[in-house]
């Protein structure tokens, strides 16, 4: 008996130490990883012009080589990393990318549209976060904060060459957001206008028309009698909800597409950046305003 309660002590000793042995290597592991993702992302791309933005590019093809060279190894570590804060704000926006070049799981697309919420977006050209976001929207992803945080920039736009034309903070907040379910983001929406610029508030106005809800024409009406907003949005929120009625370029279109292709056109709509698939969005929002009651 003696013996064996020896034997037990041995083993349950060494299970002891080989334990508390793994779980310092571990940690020391996840702390190694957090220290290099500190010393590769030093910097922010605004803050650089072209030509030293183009001396960090070896650093970082090397720590996503790194990563894709060991996936079940470091793949866990860099979710780890992307979900908390105190690294500098480009890494959640660049980890996020390679996670998703690494990863089709919901859970990691998930977690990628809560670190870009995190990033700067200072440094991140402005069609291609739109376009980022907008993807994860329509795989199903909530990314209502990473879309309302270009509130905080009233000049928040850009360019489309090839259309001639300026896609403003409003439609811009609206590809991000119209993807999902609108019962997602709404109540957001709601709750952030009261403290949100004019600017900002015209593009709530111009989303929460697109997305045509109840809840969300609601709240419109109120804003149309409300002193306390602006005379400019209380007569645009008027205005815009007047806008049902469809042209007579629209009334054509209807009949050449038909009514059972809208949330086709819709869908396809926000794939698009162009004045055409603003168009065709506007186009379809007229129709299910004219014809059914709000969702």
């Amino acid at each position: 008996m003696k013996y064996f309660s020896f034997i037990l002590t041995v083993f349950f000793f060494i299970l002891s130490n080989t334990a508390s042995s793994q779980v310092p290597a571990e940690a020391n592991s996840i702390k190694g990883f957090s220290s290099e993702i500190d010393s590769v992302y030093t910097f922010k791309p605004s803050k650089l012009s072209r030509k030293e933005q183009e001396t960090k590019l070896p650093a970082l093809d090397r720590f996503w080589e790194k990563v894709k060279s060991d996936t079940s190894k470091y793949l866990p570590q860099l979710r780890f990393e992307l979900d908390q804060s105190g690294h500098n704000s480009f890494f959640y926006y660049d980890g996020s990318e390679l996670l998703m070049s690494l990863s089709e799981g919901k859970a990691d697309k998930e977690l990628a549209a809560y670190a870009i919420s995190k990033c700067d977006l200072n440094d991140i050209d402005r069609k291609l976060y739109v376009s980022r976001v907008n993807k994860l929207a329509r795989e199903g992803v909530n990314t209502t904060p990473a879309a309302v945080k270009i509130l905080q920039d009233d000049k928040y736009s850009f360019f489309l060459v090839e259309h001639a034309m300026t896609f403003n903070q409003g439609y811009c907040l609206s590809y991000m957001l119209l993807p999902q379910v609108s019962s997602v983001y709404v109540d957001t929406l709601i709750s952030i206008f009261p403290t949100a610029s004019k600017t900002a508030r015209f593009s709530i106005v111009t989303t929460l028309w697109f997305a045509y809800s109840c809840k969300g024409d609601e709240f419109l009406k109120v804003i149309m009698t409300d002193l306390k907003v602006e005379k400019e949005v209380r007569e645009y929120a008027k205005k815009i909800m007047q806008s049902t009625k469809l042209t007579k370029d629209q009334e054509d279109y209807l009949k050449t597409a038909g009514k059972e292709h809208l949330d086709e056109i819709r869908s396809l709509s926000l794939r698009r950046f162009s004045d055409e698939a603003i168009s065709d969005l506007d186009f379809t929002t007229r129709v299910m305003r004219s014809e059914k009651n709000c969702q």
